[in-house]
C-alpha cells in the first residue's frame, strides 16, 4: 500500500510539472507607427495553452476593444493572426541582448496578395514582438519603452 501511494504521488507530481506555465500574464508597451509620431499604448498579454495550441491575447489597457489574438500549434511552423495563416520564413532569426537573446522567427502570409501584413516577429516564450503592415500600423511589443530597440526592430522588418 505504501508503494502504491508513492507511485500515485510520483505520477501526480510528474503530471503537474508537465502542465507548468499553461497560463501567464505580462505587460507589454506597444509602439504603434502609422504616419506621424509613434504612439505608445499599454497592453496586457494573456497566454494560455489549450491542448497543443498556444494562445496569446493582447488587450489594450486604454480601449479593451483593441485586441490582437495570435495562435500557434506547439510543433508547427504556422502562426494564426486573425483569419490569416502566416508561415515561418527562411529568413535568419532576429536576436537582441535586450530581449534576453531570445530567437524571434519571421512569419509571412501564406498567400500575401495585396494584404500588406507581414512579416510578423514571434517567439513562443515571449509572444509577439512585431507586426509589420505596409498599409496600416506597424506595432512593436516590448516589456518597456525602448526607442533604440524599436528602431532596430523596424529596420530588420523592412530589410
Amino acid at each position: 500500500m505504501r508503494k502504491l501511494k508513492y507511485y500515485i504521488l510520483t505520477i501526480f507530481i510528474s503530471l503537474s510539472c508537465s502542465e507548468k506555465n499553461t497560463e501567464w500574464k505580462a505587460e507589454r508597451e506597444a509602439s504603434i507607427h502609422f504616419g506621424g509620431e509613434p504612439k505608445i499604448e499599454s497592453f496586457t498579454l494573456s497566454f494560455h495553452r489549450k491542448g497543443d495550441t498556444l494562445i496569446y491575447n493582447y488587450v489594450s489597457k486604454i480601449d479593451s476593444t483593441k485586441t490582437i489574438n495570435i495562435q500557434k500549434a506547439a510543433n508547427s511552423n504556422i502562426l494564426f493572426f486573425g483569419f490569416r495563416e502566416f508561415i515561418e520564413s527562411d529568413k535568419k532569426t532576429f536576436r537582441n541582448q535586450k530581449l534576453k537573446d531570445l530567437e524571434f522567427k519571421y512569419y509571412d502570409l501564406e498567400n500575401p496578395g495585396t494584404h500588406g501584413t507581414g512579416p510578423i516577429l514571434f517567439n513562443s516564450e515571449y509572444g509577439l514582438l512585431a507586426i509589420n503592415n505596409v498599409y496600416g500600423p506597424t506595432i512593436i511589443f516590448l516589456e518597456a519603452k525602448d526607442n533604440n530597440l524599436t528602431e532596430i526592430i523596424i529596420n530588420n522588418l523592412n530589410e
